[in-house]
């Protein structure tokens, strides 16, 4: 039994319980405490070295409350204190004594009749190695077995080597979906004209496929992605070689969208642009901008759902976009339109998020002024001069 298999937040008293009677055994993933840390400077040096060690290797918890007999879990003995406020000491410990922040850490109590029990979940980075900064001295962790260790220089050089192997993989695969929408390569059938693509990738889920039996996943949750069309026409499921699709109804009077969640943690959403009777696609930006922050918001809800795990990997591009323009209000009424971009593939370079609630329309504000930059605009039109987006609570 392993508690890591469970949400953090579906966590209960009668699963540390279960540790108890079962008489699960300290681990390379889990470690039990009787009591918190000290708050003093030995205390929190010892809480840093151990999340960072956990974060460097493969992640796990931390039981707080739990007293251990020879390894295995003996008896729940609760937290004696403050747990509201020892939370948020271990967590402002955590922010200001490892660098780079972790952003898959989480923290909760569970009550038990013992007392509050807290739990530190510490997801496996994929941003290493993290460092401790204690008392003006750097040092790095790691874990084996059920102790904690400082790596060697050869150990050290692994650990630096791993985040970019990961984000050379998941480029790679971005890459590789652009060429294949692009040439019409689509899970259901989709007109010639430009698209859009909106590709957000969970990192950890990418890397250890978590996600791989995605049915089985998707049946036991509520979240699904949902294709990024506007008018939210009738969708249909269906289930693909690389994992499960939503897309809407084939119609040709409308334009077809889908959305595809891969077996590897990726969903990518795609949509027809508007064309004129000429065949030349267009983007305006109130809307295109809403479809797109919209789309965003809700992919990183679904794959924050299924534990998905931080950072997220967030990709803006538009395909066959060579005869697509800008389309714009002009002064006096009516609108104008830019030069068409020119080019097969308009590909924003990827936004990064580590953190569980991100502010989406801040986040794409650089992709949009890219975008319209490829149309030879100086900025997005559905933001005002100081950056924030029209679009919140109404039209832009």
């Amino acid at each position: 039994m392993s508690i890591q298999d469970i949400p953090l937040d579906k966590i209960t008293a009668a699963d540390l319980e279960r540790l108890v009677v079962m008489q699960v055994t300290e681990s390379l993933t889990l470690d039990y405490k009787r009591d918190s840390y000290d708050p003093g400077n030995d205390g929190n040096s010892e809480y840093l070295k151990d999340i960072s060690s956990l974060a460097n290797t493969l992640g796990g918890d931390i039981v707080i409350g739990l007293k251990e007999k020879d390894g295995a879990a003996h008896e729940i003995v609760g937290f004696h204190g403050n747990v509201d406020g020892e939370l948020l000491r271990l967590e402002q410990v955590a922010s200001s004594g490892i660098e780079p922040r972790l952003a898959n850490l989480k923290i909760r109590s569970i009550h038990t009749n013992a007392g509050p029990v807290i739990i530190i979940r510490v997801g496996r980075s994929y941003m290493p190695p993290h460092r401790v900064v204690d008392r003006g001295r750097n040092s790095f962790w790691a874990r084996a077995g059920t102790t904690k260790y400082e790596p060697n220089v050869e150990q050290l050089r692994q650990l630096f080597n791993n985040g970019p192997q990961v984000g050379e993989r998941i480029r790679t695969f971005h890459s590789d979906r652009l060429v294949k929408i692009s040439a019409g390569e689509t899970p259901v059938p989709m007109k010639t004209s430009a698209k859009l693509a909106i590709h957000v990738v969970a990192i950890p889920a990418f890397t250890d496929g978590r996600l791989a039996d995605i049915w089985r996943i998707l049946e036991k949750g509520t979240h699904l992605p949902i294709p990024p069309d506007e008018v939210r026409l009738t969708r249909k499921p269906a289930v693909t070689f690389d994992g499960f699709v939503n897309y809407t109804q084939s119609d040709p009077t409308q334009r077809s969208a889908y959305a595809q969640f891969f077996r590897n943690g990726a969903i990518e959403g795609v949509a027809e642009l508007g064309t004129d009777p000429e065949g030349n696609s267009f983007l305006i930006g109130a809307p295109f901008t809403r479809l797109v922050i919209e789309t965003v918001r809700q992919y990183v809800a679904v794959l924050a759902s299924y534990e998905a795990g931080l950072p997220i990997s967030i990709y803006l591009s538009i395909c066959n976009a060579r005869k697509t323009m800008n389309r714009y209000d002009v002064p006096g009424g009516g609108y104008s339109e830019t030069r068409a971009a020119g080019r097969e593939i308009l590909a924003v370079p990827e936004i990064l998020v580590n953190e569980a609630d991100p502010d989406i329309p801040a986040l794409m504000l650089p992709a949009f002024d890219m975008l319209w930059n490829a149309f030879g605009r100086e900025r997005c039109d559905a933001y005002d001069p100081a950056g924030r987006w029209r679009g919140e609570g109404g039209a832009p």
